[in-house]
């Protein structure tokens, strides 16, 4: 199991598929008409962005791409901060 941030979005221009769900340390997102949906088609494009890797032979230089480590229990995901930012406007 490997430890992902998921980040959920709105988009209320969206009727169909108004919520996005988005992953920083893959670069990924998806969308669906309900959060669990957007959650579910996310983590489903991730499945598929490993399987492509791994079908490529790129799955290892992919993931240092990404800035994964690499330890003796397995991929580490990069570190991820969320940070507050007070801009005028």
């Amino acid at each position: 199991m490997l430890p992902l941030t998921v980040k959920i979005l709105f988009d209320k221009r969206s009727k169909d598929a108004p919520y996005v769900a988005y992953n920083p340390e893959f670069d990924v997102a998806s969308c669906g008409s309900t959060e669990e949906i957007a959650r579910g088609n996310l983590k489903e494009a991730i499945e598929i962005f490993i399987e492509e890797a791994q079908k490529h032979g790129k799955l290892t230089e992919t993931l240092k791409e990404l800035g994964f480590q690499k330890d003796k229990q397995g991929w580490i995901p990069p570190r991820v901060s969320f940070e507050t930012f007070h801009l005028s406007a």
